[in-house]
């Protein structure tokens, strides 16, 4: 029997998502304080993050609004990510991002553009030195994404492997995973926030999961003096903080 051609193997991603910052020193210290690992800095004064599932990128705001997120994936190969995603009808261009490695681009029906970046954590960072964290293992990424039709953007996102945990039902929020380290992509009722149309990327809030019991988590990050708050409503309990490019972060149970 003749071996599987490797090339066909469904290719893994995960949600990186990339914040460009108006003070990007500050909001690495947060990421710091709220329990990401730290993996890699750059001079001016970026970082990227790791967390239990999922990545987080600080950038220098230039062009970009300060405070904006993207989402990103990072993908275990670009060229098996461009045939799957080709194959199933979406427009991928990729290039060349030097050292033997690819990065790309997907544009998803109605104009949004998500990156793709072959390099996982492990392999860009492992030997570097990293700032530890007791907690970093608890902290999972989640891209908040607004969404006026759940059922459409899942099927879209299923592409990249990305499917509904507990199913389409709740009205409110609807979290998908590809697995235990791809991170989560929270689909959430936009209410009166836009849902986002740009042509050039997939603008998204910044959230996270955590198994942390909230309280202590809430009383690190006002220590580091952030205004950090636990909250209970309808969803259940959950941190709510503003970070340094005053965009509110919200952390909830790891579900």
């Amino acid at each position: 029997m003749s071996e599987p051609d490797q090339r066909d193997a469904r290719p893994s991603y995960s949600v990186l998502l990339t914040r460009s910052s108006a003070d990007p020193v500050a909001m690495v210290a947060f990421l710091q304080t709220l329990g990401l690992r730290s993996v890699q800095h750059d001079d001016s004064g970026g970082a990227e993050f790791a967390g239990r599932a999922g990545l987080v990128a600080v950038r220098a705001a230039a062009a970009a609004e300060p405070g904006t997120t993207v989402l990103d994936f990072a993908v275990t190969e670009v060229s098996a990510a461009e045939r799957a995603l080709a194959g199933a009808g979406l427009r991928v261009e990729t290039w060349d991002a030097g050292d033997g490695g690819r990065a790309g681009r997907v544009v998803l029906p109605g104009g949004l553009v998500l990156g793709l970046d072959q390099e996982t954590a492990q392999e860009r960072f492992g030997d570097l030195p990293v700032h530890e964290q007791k907690v970093a293992a608890s902290l999972d990424v989640v891209a908040v994404r607004p969404s006026s039709d759940f059922a459409t953007d899942a099927s879209v996102l299923a592409n990249f492997g990305f499917e509904p945990v507990g199913g389409l039902d709740d009205p409110w929020w609807c979290p998908l995973r590809a697995g235990r380290t791809s991170g989560v992509i929270g689909l959430h009722s936009p209410g009166d926030e836009p849902v986002p149309t740009a042509p050039d990327a997939s603008p998204v809030r910044l959230g996270f999961e955590t198994s942390e019991p909230l309280d202590a988590l809430a009383g690190r990050l006002r220590a580091a003096g952030h205004d950090a708050t636990v909250e209970t409503g309808e969803g259940g309990a959950k941190v709510v903080v503003t970070d340094p490019d005053g965009q509110q972060v919200e952390i909830h149970p790891t579900s």
